[in-house]
């Protein structure tokens, strides 16, 4: 219990991560993030390594279910890492940024929340830990909860146009429309 409670511990790191983007802007405290990454990796190492209950899977799902995890970490950490202009997300403290709505982001506002999930639904019997599975389902709580912050209070004051963005794009659950359009790329979209 005490790893699920320092991951949630993360969401508050994120959070002055970005009061300080609207708020302070001070380069000494754009830290949260960072710290928030940490404290969700050192917490699901700790379960995955701890001595929790478990439960037996044959060893070709676990292999499958191991193998959809990767690729939902891989997912969120491109959504996070790549699909954003990196310096101005996590490095620089602007006044204002510009919205990003290609690729990941044409999904819905908050893709990150999507893989996040997933990452720990495919992990959970791939790990065969069912705190595993705790830890995930009250991370994504939190994840929600946090990403409605940000989207209520945090990004308007952050990005500009991002209440247009909003018009267009969902806040979680991708439409048709989404899912097509982040599949095609034009050259330069991620400059």
């Amino acid at each position: 219990m005490t790893f699920i409670l320092i991951g949630c511990l993360a969401f508050v790191f994120f959070c002055i991560f970005d009061l300080n983007k609207v708020t302070f802007r001070l380069k000494a405290i754009n830290f949260g993030f960072a710290i928030g990454i940490v404290l969700i990796a050192y917490s699901t190492i700790g379960i995955l390594l701890g001595d929790y209950k478990m439960f037996n899977l044959a060893v070709p799902p676990r292999i499958f279910f191991g193998l959809l995890s990767v690729v939902s970490l891989f997912l969120l950490l491109h959504t996070l890492f790549a699909a954003l202009p990196f310096d101005a997300t996590y490095g620089e403290v602007r006044s204002t940024n510009t919205v990003v709505d290609r690729g990941m982001y044409s999904l819905c506002r908050h893709p990150g929340v999507i893989w996040f999930f997933f990452f720990y639904f495919f992990l959970w019997p791939a790990s065969g830990k069912t705190m595993i599975m705790w830890a995930g389902i009250i991370w994504t709580i939190m994840n929600v909860i946090y990403v409605y912050i940000e989207d209520r209070w945090f990004f308007p004051a952050a990005f500009n146009g991002y209440d247009i963005y909003k018009t267009r794009v969902p806040f979680l659950i991708p439409r048709l429309t989404g899912i097509k359009k982040c599949g095609v790329m034009k050259q330069g979209d991620m400059q």
